[in-house]
């Protein structure tokens, strides 16, 4: 898993940079809505919120969380890292904070915002969107990169063609699947695709890319599924 999941970042870093093109559409939303639609339900979902920012704003930025949370301190080989968690009880959506200083000058400090939670409705949502837009507009700027990915399952019983449905309701063009037999994954299919729903991309051998959808077959034979955009950086 963790071969695949490098893999996805490699194809990441070495791709063009991720564009927005303006579309003021809510991709966790979208992804949402198509499971709901398809009559399944939630069982996770993330959003990370990343941007390059200088030593001078992020110090700022610490200093701001500092107020009002306690910032842990760690360290490795390669950076130190300031962490921040914030619990919501309403919705139960996790937030977390990370200030990363790598310790190479070649590199560029960087913030990284993680939401998330394991259940979602109509609150949730909502919940969801004001924690989001206050994020956003206190700490990012429009270089922010924003990833999203949600994971639903069906039982092995239920006899649902849900991939099609899925590409049908996203509208996906410039499909490319992948599978991958690893003794440690049953049955793992990744589609790679394009959707003109949403605004970021990224292009991988000079095609659109900002669609991944994950099947795998659980142990006990059902199916989960995980949509991320543009692309997947979690593991699955």
């Amino acid at each position: 898993m963790k071969r695949i999941l490098s893999v996805c970042l490699i194809i990441l870093f070495i791709s063009n940079t991720i564009y927005a093109m303006g579309n003021e559409r809510n991709e966790l939303i979208d992804i949402a809505n198509v499971f709901t639609k398809s009559n399944l339900q939630i069982d996770s979902w993330n959003v990370t919120i990343k941007e390059n920012k200088d030593d001078a704003e992020l110090s700022q930025v610490l200093h701001d969380l500092s107020s009002s949370y306690l910032v842990t301190k760690a360290e490795n080989e390669n950076s130190i890292i300031y962490s921040v968690k914030d619990t919501h009880k309403k919705g139960n959506i996790i937030v977390n904070y990370n200030v990363i200083f790598p310790k190479d000058e070649t590199y560029q400090a960087e913030l990284v915002v993680t939401i998330q939670g394991n259940t979602w409705d109509s609150d949730v949502q909502s919940t969801y969107i004001e924690i989001q837009s206050e994020i956003t507009s206190k700490y990012f700027t429009e270089n922010m990169k924003i990833f999203s990915c949600m994971t639903t399952r069906a039982s092995a019983i239920i006899e649902n063609d849900y991939v099609d449905n899925f590409t049908k309701k996203l509208k996906l063009q410039h499909k490319n699947t992948q599978n991958d037999n690893l003794k440690t994954v049953r049955n793992l299919e990744i589609i790679y695709g394009y959707t003109s729903l949403w605004g970021q991309k990224i292009t991988i051998q000079d095609e659109p890319v900002n669609v991944q959808l994950v099947t795998q077959t659980l142990g006990n034979g059902d199916v989960q599924y995980t949509i991320g955009t543009p692309i997947l950086i979690n593991e699955y």
